[in-house]
């Protein structure tokens, strides 16, 4: 006589598993800040993004796996639902922020009246700085190398529009 409740066969269960697995993988692909977002236990959270910098495809194999062990406690079809939902939480720039990526655009474009009037915004910036920063970046992109100026033109914006 078989029992009322229907015992799963290994090969289901073993599907299961990949499929919940499968899911891990989906959340892998999403930006970290898209995972903090989800109301998903700290620990898979912190596997998730662990398994980012997990170079070693066998190493990367066991914590996909780990993934899957640990995507058991969660429920996929909230997962499932969340991974359908658009990312909207897009980031929102304040005013400071706006502001300086608009002197950025400007500086950027070499027009010298928004290099003018950048500097009548901002009496107390050092203009040898600024001028180099710009000399900078405009070498960079010539090279192709990551700018490190750009980041820091950026930064100065910033400080000098918050002295304003």
């Amino acid at each position: 006589m078989k029992n009322d409740i229907e015992e799963k066969s290994k090969t289901r269960i073993k599907k299961e598993a990949e499929a919940l697995q499968d899911l891990g993988m989906e959340l892998l692909k999403l930006p970290v800040r898209r995972l903090e977002g989800m109301a998903l236990p700290d620990d898979l959270r912190k596997a998730l993004i662990d398994a980012r910098s997990i170079t070693s495809k066998i190493a990367g194999k066991r914590q996909r796996q780990f993934i899957g062990a640990l995507m058991r406690d969660v429920d996929p079809d909230l997962i499932r639902r969340a991974l359908l939902e658009p990312d909207t939480g897009l980031a929102v720039e304040s005013e400071p922020v706006k502001e300086a990526r608009m002197w950025m655009d400007r500086l950027l474009s070499n027009d010298p009246a928004g290099l003018e009037a950048f500097v009548r915004a901002c009496p107390g910036l050092e203009h040898q700085r600024l001028r180099q920063l710009l000399r900078n970046i405009q070498k960079e992109k010539t090279t192709g190398k990551a700018s490190r100026s750009l980041k820091t033109l950026e930064q100065l914006i910033i400080e000098n529009l918050a002295e304003k």
